[in-house]
């Protein structure tokens, strides 16, 4: 995405979210705190945003192009994520432990299991393999290969949270194998890939 698109689309998040939320609303409330558009040119635009999503202006969005940021060593280290978004969510702030696969759609999407980075630092080793993790100090950082890939991949995390946190206080949520959920994920993942090809 070159970066003029990369701004429009952050410019029209407000739009997105609106009409993508209210399919998830029964899942626990996920709010977008910041967005991180990988562009062309090199580098990525950011955006760390207030709720009212209406109030964004070309002037809020910040081209980045230095390696010492978070969000650069996250597109460093997966080349085929375009977006990099951090939330507050309701469950998934309130697990302050490793997930373990306990839903297929998690296995599948996620990765194996949903890890816990005690620190900012941590996030580029708990998100190896994965596609969200969540961060001790109650944010989430979700990935993704598009903005629709991105969003899906915290709303799951937020659904998968609210299982592991209400299943938590009636006993515990019982965990697939962790060897199937890596096969789960990894059939998802050429399964994906083809279809984009597909769609090139």
């Amino acid at each position: 995405m070159n970066k003029a698109k990369a701004i429009e689309t952050i410019l029209h998040l407000n739009a997105f979210l609106s009409h993508h939320q209210q399919g998830y609303s029964t899942w626990g409330k996920v709010e977008v705190m910041a967005i991180a558009i990988r562009v062309e040119e090199g580098g990525y635009v950011f955006a760390s945003l207030p709720t009212d999503w209406q109030i964004v202006k070309t002037e809020d969005i910040v081209y980045h192009k230095s390696e010492n940021t978070l969000y650069q060593s996250l597109f460093n280290a997966r080349k085929k994520i375009q977006v990099v978004l951090k939330t507050q969510q309701q469950y998934a702030s309130q697990a302050k432990e490793e997930i373990p696969p306990i839903l297929d759609d998690q296995a599948q999407l996620l990765g194996v299991s949903i890890r816990l980075a005690d620190s900012e630092q941590k996030i580029l080793q708990a998100i190896k393999n994965r596609f969200a993790t969540n961060v001790l100090d109650g944010t989430s950082i979700c990935i993704g290969n598009t903005l629709e890939d991105a969003y899906v991949a915290a709303q799951l995390l937020e659904k998968t949270a609210k299982v592991f946190v209400e299943a938590k206080a009636l006993g515990g949520a019982k965990a697939i194998n962790r060897i199937e959920a890596w096969f789960m994920q990894q059939y998802y993942l050429l399964k994906y890939s083809k279809e984009a090809e597909k769609n090139v």
